[in-house]
């Protein structure tokens, strides 16, 4: 599993989620990526992504397992994680 982080500088919510999401990937030790969607919009648009801060969790086939747009909850990040950690356990 990957968490896939897309912003930009101008964005002040995007810098002051950073931190909390960036907690969340070491917490679980899952594997972190910035994008900025200014510096790279091609990523972007190849996941859709139309909106800053949006999280993406994806699995190791590139998969789409989660995403979080604009008005979302740490919690929500966290509540999924925990979630499909407990069905892929079994």
């Amino acid at each position: 599993m990957k968490i896939l982080y897309f912003k930009n500088d101008k964005c002040s919510v995007c810098g002051a989620v950073y931190p909390k999401v960036k907690n969340i990937a070491e917490k679980y030790s899952l594997e972190f990526e910035v994008i900025d969607v200014l510096e790279k919009p091609e990523i972007a648009g190849q996941h859709l992504v139309l909106t800053v801060p949006t999280v993406l969790i994806i699995d190791e086939n590139n998969q789409e397992l989660a995403r979080f747009s604009r008005n979302f909850s740490i919690s929500e990040i966290t509540n999924f994680i925990n979630r499909f950690l407990e069905l892929t356990k079994n």
